[in-house]
């Protein structure tokens, strides 16, 4: 490891101090990174805007590890420098947060719209409920989960599952389901 030059680095930090955390840095770091999220989420029946990092508990910092270590570690709000099990810190290739900026749009991660509209009946296409249908709810975090309904025992149930299990009816081909 080429302690003279600057690198990126993984700083977990304190659960909701990241942007705190992302200030106090910016003296004694070359360069801090804390990925946002923005999205709109509804609220008591009103749509808002949510700010939010990518990685909570999370961000990245650039410095010379040789300089500015002891003084990075020990900032209020970090928890630790993620490192190897030996104690040295892991560099963080420059292309992730390349490519973590290229999908920024005016400082936030860009989020695509849900595929699916609410009412949408959908195929579940793997897991426990493979090959039942299911009408779309709502995307769940940053689109990793989907609610959906499924038709169980005479009764809709709301029932949370990945994203990648479920994709639209028209677009599902079941064996199961062709008769």
């Amino acid at each position: 490891m080429d302690c003279i030059e600057s690198h990126w680095y993984c700083l977990h930090t304190k659960r909701y101090k990241e942007n705190w955390v992302a200030r106090q840095l910016t003296e004694s770091c070359e360069e801090v990174y804390l990925p946002l999220l923005r999205e709109r989420r509804r609220v008591r029946r009103q749509l808002t805007w949510r700010v939010e990092p990518v990685f909570p508990g999370y961000l990245f910092a650039r410095f010379k590890v040789a300089e500015r270590f002891r003084t990075v570690r020990y900032t209020p709000g970090v928890v630790k420098v993620v490192s190897t099990h030996e104690g040295g810190p892991i560099e963080v290739d420059q292309a992730i947060i390349n490519v973590l900026r290229q999908h920024s749009c005016n400082g936030y991660i860009a989020v695509q719209p849900a595929p699916f509209s609410p009412g949408e009946e959908l195929e579940v296409t793997d897991g426990p409920f493979q090959g039942l249908r299911a009408l779309f709810q709502q995307e769940l975090k940053a689109g990793a989960r989907v609610a959906v309904l499924l038709e169980l025992l005479s009764s809709r149930v709301r029932v949370e599952l990945p994203h990648a299990y479920v994709q639209k009816k028209a677009l599902a081909l079941s064996p199961r389901l062709v008769v």
